[in-house]
């Protein structure tokens, strides 16, 4: 029976990775699924949310693996600061599974970090991209919002389309994942 359980959540969790795929960069089935399953494994294993972690994966790389920032400081999938990982640029880049650890042991620790933060979500997913003294106003005090919004996106299974990078506050990420946008004749129309 739990093994039913586990199986409903990965495709649920890869169903919704598809809905917040970046239309210029496609995840197929196969590779949603492989990232639902390392997303699942290392969020259970580190009590952090999958859907926050596929959401940062999203955010940061628009799930394209390979990716590496103009500093050469934050690589893969999930933009892993090689400052702060044990793990070497090229092996983050390499391997999905890699990059979702290393995402769920950072914001495993931001999450006990922030436990007692009046802005709890801003602190431990803005930590993630400002680290320590995080954004909080700007584009980059944001951050935590675009992640939320792709988090919640991928759980109702909508697809956002460009709505989550301009999001303003959370009444925007309600608005986006009850009025979502479809796919019609393979283009993007407001329902």
């Amino acid at each position: 029976m739990a093994i039913d359980w586990w199986l409903a959540y990965v495709l649920k969790l890869a169903s919704g990775i598809m809905a917040i795929q970046a239309p210029y960069a496609p995840v197929d089935e196969t590779r949603a699924t492989a990232y639902a399953i390392a997303a699942a494994y290392h969020g259970a294993q580190a009590d952090v949310d999958p859907y926050e972690l596929v959401a940062i994966a999203r955010n940061e790389s628009d799930f394209i693996e390979d990716q590496r920032s103009p500093d050469r400081k934050d690589c893969g999938l999930t933009q892993t600061r090689i400052t702060n990982s044990r793990f070497t640029c090229r092996q983050l880049r390499s391997s999905y599974w890699i990059a979702f650890a290393e995402a769920a042991r950072e914001m495993a620790e931001y999450n006990q970090a922030c436990r007692n933060a009046p802005d709890f979500d801003r602190c431990r997913i803005n930590r993630y991209n400002s680290g320590v003294h995080y954004a909080r106003t700007g584009v980059h005090g944001r951050y935590w919002l675009r992640v939320l919004c792709f988090a919640e996106a991928a759980r109702a299974d909508v697809d956002p389309g460009r709505a989550c990078r301009r999001v303003q506050g959370r009444w925007d990420i309600r608005r986006i994942v009850r009025q979502p946008l479809h796919r019609a004749g393979g283009t993007i129309a407001a329902r």
